[in-house]
């Protein structure tokens, strides 16, 4: 009969355990609720000569000078440094997380040595014996095992929001990577056309000066009014404030460079970068990516539904909070007043307790903490979606721009060469006293605005090729790091 009870305590035993751990990972069980947000079919066509992007993504402007200075900056910059220092934070919390998940163990060791005062012994009974020990040492080494039942599965969602945060980071490290490199080709482009229009001011500025020279020898000589010399003395004045904010330009992309590079206050000024001699690449043309690529490929859309993943992993936890914790906690080892005595089978001793805590009052906390981690997935859910609409209204933006850039930069082509064949002439009637001297200055402003702005016209077709390239999710190749989490 009592055999029978036992199997059948134990049958009941098994079947509310099993109940609880299935009841347990219901409980804790949270839906992330990504928003399905509808996506283009298509994104709008390109011209059919475009060519696939490479990897990584800047090989397409086929700049040697460039490459190299993108592997400085990955290896050098400090946001490149700190996004690889949050991942191993992150990952250190993935470890903690995962701790909790198995027993605790812990061994100690004492040795007491204690006297019995003589009172004391008389009163046990002792006091009149000859040679009985008044001083006593005892020796102990005792482990100690802990363990928590995960019956609701607080730390297994604690566990899967640690990985999502993991996940979460190494996305931020490699779309912090990304939009360094990004920054770095658009400071260098920059730097290249200001360095060029800086080259187109200076040789404007020496031709203005030599104008200048002459009309005052002309306006010395009585061949000419004061009037038009001024002009000419203004005309020369205002080159001379555009060349010294081109100068300013150089100087502050140069500086600025440097700092991407990850580059020390003494390197900025001993090992500024140069330019010379070098010329902004020809422009590319980008193919047009599918909706879902846009999506697969942008770091920051997998940090933004990582973090949307680890919020309702939260919930999840606050929900177990809400039921009672079992642990189980046990002490073995040995106890002996003599050290060689100490592990022999009559010091061993052990100890086994079972203990619950059901949270009864708290004053609201744990219903608040609840209502706590739904309010921060509503927030991440928004935050996701916005990360979407503003990765296609990136994606949007430079596809576009792609074309519309390609036109005006054709326009300026058209305007220079018209405009260099009109200084030709202008210049030729100048000459031969056909046209005043403010007609030739208007023809030589134009030009000299005209090359400028056809500089700036390459280097925004460079920068909105850059734009597409990271709006695309272009990859770093071999200085991408992998998703460990996602394993």
């Amino acid at each position: 009969m009592n055999r029978q009870v036992i199997k059948t305590t134990v049958r009941v035993s098994l079947t509310v355990a099993i109940a609880a751990v299935l009841g347990g990972c219901f409980v804790s069980k949270v839906d992330s609720q990504k928003p399905e947000l509808p996506l283009p079919d298509a994104l709008p066509a390109q011209a059919a000569e475009t060519s696939p992007l490479p990897n990584p993504w800047w090989t397409l402007f086929n700049d040697a000078r460039l490459n190299e200075l993108m592997v400085e900056a990955l290896g050098h910059n400090p946001d490149a440094q700190i996004a690889a220092a949050r991942v191993m934070e992150a990952r250190s919390f993935l470890r903690i997380a995962n701790a909790d998940r198995v027993p605790t163990v812990n061994l100690e060791g004492n040795a007491t040595r204690s006297k019995q005062s003589e009172a004391s012994l008389a009163q046990q009974g002792f006091g009149n014996i000859p040679g009985f020990p008044t001083h006593q040492t005892l020796y102990t080494v005792q482990g100690t095992v802990a363990y928590e039942l995960d019956l609701w599965g607080k730390y297994q969602r604690a566990s899967e929001s640690a990985r999502a945060q993991l996940l979460n980071s190494e996305y931020g490290r490699e779309a912090t990577k990304l939009s360094l490199t990004g920054e770095v080709a658009r400071v260098y482009f920059s730097l290249i056309a200001a360095a060029e229009q800086l080259a187109r001011g200076r040789d404007t500025l020496r031709s203005r000066e030599e104008s200048m020279d002459l009309e005052k020898l002309r306006f010395d000589s009585g061949e000419s009014d004061e009037f038009t010399f001024k002009r000419a003395e203004a005309d020369a004045a205002a080159t001379r404030v555009s060349t010294r904010q081109l100068e300013l330009q150089v100087v502050q992309l140069t500086n600025a460079l440097g700092v991407l590079l990850g580059r020390s206050p003494k390197a900025l000024v001993d090992e500024a970068v140069s330019v010379q001699g070098v010329s902004l690449p020809a422009p590319v043309q980008l193919p047009a990516a599918l909706p879902s690529s846009v999506m697969a490929q942008r770091p920051d859309i997998g940090a933004a539904e990582a973090a949307l993943n680890a919020s309702a992993a939260d919930i999840g936890v606050a929900r177990a909070q809400l039921f009672p914790s079992i642990s189980i906690t046990g002490a073995f080892g040995s106890i002996s007043p003599e050290l060689d005595d100490l592990f022999t089978g009559p010091s061993k001793a052990w100890t086994a307790t079972g203990g619950i805590l059901q949270p009864l009052f708290q004053g609201g906390r744990l219903r608040a903490n609840v209502s706590r981690a739904e309010a921060v997935r509503e927030q991440r859910k928004a935050e996701y979606a916005r990360t979407v609409q503003q990765a296609f209204r990136e994606v949007l933006d430079t596809l576009q721009g792609q074309t519309l850039i390609a036109g005006v930069r054709e326009a300026n082509d058209q305007q220079v060469a018209a405009l260099s064949r009109a200084t030709e002439l202008a210049e030729l009637r100048y000459d031969q006293g056909d046209i005043a001297y403010l007609e030739l200055l208007d023809v030589r402003r134009g030009l000299y605005q005209a090359q400028i702005d056809l500089v700036a016209a390459q280097r925004d077709a460079l920068l909105n090729a850059v734009d597409l390239a990271l709006a695309v999710g272009g990859g770093l190749g071999d200085q991408a790091e992998p998703l460990t989490a996602r394993r």
